[in-house]
């Protein structure tokens, strides 16, 4: 990625992109940040970006149905969903909470978001494949999810490669970090957007890697 570049950071909460935003200035990317799903597109209609992450949640609106559209609006354009905060180290809030409340908080907020974006869907539940190796947390996003979604099921990247294979998916679901790299390649090519469900994954390493993957060169709308 050029060193120039610029990305759009998208969520409800701007004191929560600060960090963000540092990290990625100092490794040279410039950045802007929206609240709102009408200002992000205002601001895609008169800057060049090379990129935008959204977070899960927005002021006005899901992350994930308005990062669908997005998707659809711009094809050529990389998108992030943003579904952590910084990397866990193992000192995550100094401590103060357990590895297992911070995987329920993230989890509890992936499936708000998740349920809100299925409402939103016009003409059919949005068609999701899940790829969790871990049965109970496979089972928690059917029960919760219900019928506000086709949800599809697999184990293993290699389950996760053929499933994308044989059907269209407009969202994956992808808990293993080593799994996204692997799958990143099939969604750039028109394929599900990812969404990773590893609360300990480094939201900035996301961003980088999935920008560096981009063939595309996206211009200003008024150009």
């Amino acid at each position: 990625m050029q060193s120039n570049a610029r990305i759009l950071l998208c969520s409800s909460d701007l004191t929560k992109l600060e960090p963000l935003k540092d990290r990625l200035l100092q490794a040279g990317i410039q950045v802007d940040c929206a609240t709102q799903a009408d200002e992000a597109r205002q601001r895609l209609w008169t800057e060049h970006y090379a990129g935008v992450a959204v977070d899960l949640l927005l002021a006005d609106r899901d992350g994930i149905s308005f990062a669908l559209e997005l998707r659809t609006e711009q094809p050529w354009l990389p998108i992030v969903v943003l579904t952590t905060e910084k990397a866990d180290d193992g000192h995550r809030h100094d401590g103060a909470c357990p590895g297992w409340l911070v995987r329920s908080a993230s989890h509890a907020r992936l499936l708000f978001a998740l349920k809100q974006a299925s409402q939103r869907t016009a003409g059919r539940p949005p068609r999701i494949l899940h790829v969790e190796h871990d049965d109970d947390l496979a089972q928690l996003v059917r029960d919760t999810l219900g019928n506000q979604a086709q949800l599809f099921r697999a184990r293993s990247t290699q389950e996760a490669q053929i499933a994308m294979s044989l059907r269209d998916y407009d969202l994956a679901l992808v808990s293993s970090r080593r799994a996204a790299p692997d799958l990143q390649a099939a969604a750039s090519l028109g394929g599900p957007l990812l969404v990773p469900t590893d609360p300990a994954a480094d939201p900035v390493l996301t961003i980088l890697g999935n920008l560096r993957r981009s063939p595309h060169i996206h211009q200003p709308a008024y150009c």
